[in-house]
C-alpha cells in the first residue's frame, strides 16, 4: 500500500521498489513502456512516472504538486497511446497527458462524467459509470477531445457500472450487473 515495485518473471525476486502512497484502493493497472513505469491511484493520490534504469535504479520524474496531481484514476483505467495517457481524471474530468513530463495536454470535464476507457481502431471508447451509462466515442489524439458519437445504454440498471468496455474481434461488449450486450462496432 505504500510502494510501487517490479519483480522478475522468472523467480518472483524483487528487482526494484519506490516509495508510492495508496489509499482504501489502487485499482489502476500501472503501464510500462521504454524503461517508464506510470502508476496512477484515486483518493487524492495522483500519478507519477518512475524511470528503472541500469541496475534497476529508479528515479521518479514527475515533482511538481500540478503534474502529481494531474491523473487521479480512481478505477476506469488509463491507456498509452504513443507518447501520451488518456484517461479521467477524479475532479478534471477527461484528459490526456504527457507520459515523460506529465502535463496535461487537454481536458473535458463537462461531456461524459467519470467512468472507464477501451481503445480500438484510432478511437477510445468512453463508459460513463453512472446516469445512463453513457458510451461516448471519441478520436484518440492528443489534438483535444472530439467527440465522434454517443449512445445511452439499453436496459440499464440503477447500481454504477464498474466493468470497462471489453473490445474484440470487430465487438464490444458492455456488462451491467447481470445484463450482457454486444455491439458490432467493425468498420465498413
Amino acid at each position: 500500500k505504500d510502494s510501487i515495485f517490479g519483480v522478475g518473471a522468472d523467480d518472483g525476486k524483487l528487482l526494484w521498489k519506490a516509495k508510492w502512497p495508496g489509499k482504501t484502493a489502487v485499482i489502476p493497472t500501472p503501464i510500462f513502456h521504454e524503461g517508464l513505469v506510470y502508476v496512477t491511484s484515486g483518493y487524492g493520490v495522483g500519478c507519477n512516472v518512475f524511470r528503472v534504469g541500469k541496475d534497476n535504479e529508479v528515479t521518479p520524474l514527475y515533482t511538481g504538486s500540478e503534474t502529481l496531481k494531474a491523473m487521479k484514476n480512481h478505477h476506469g483505467g488509463v491507456i498509452r497511446l504513443g507518447k501520451h495517457i488518456y484517461g479521467h481524471s477524479d475532479g478534471r474530468g477527461w484528459i490526456c497527458q504527457e507520459l515523460e513530463s506529465g502535463k496535461v495536454v487537454w481536458s473535458e470535464k463537462g461531456a461524459l462524467g467519470k467512468g472507464s476507457i477501451a481503445y480500438a481502431d484510432d478511437h477510445f471508447y468512453l463508459r460513463a459509470e453512472s446516469g445512463e451509462g453513457t458510451v461516448a466515442l471519441i478520436e484518440a489524439t492528443p489534438e483535444g477531445y472530439r467527440e465522434k458519437g454517443r449512445f445511452d445504454q439499453p436496459d440499464r440498471t440503477k447500481k454504477n457500472s464498474w466493468t470497462h468496455p471489453i473490445i474484440a474481434g470487430g465487438k464490444m461488449y458492455l456488462r451491467d450487473q447481470d445484463l450482457l450486450l454486444c455491439y458490432d462496432i467493425k468498420a465498413r
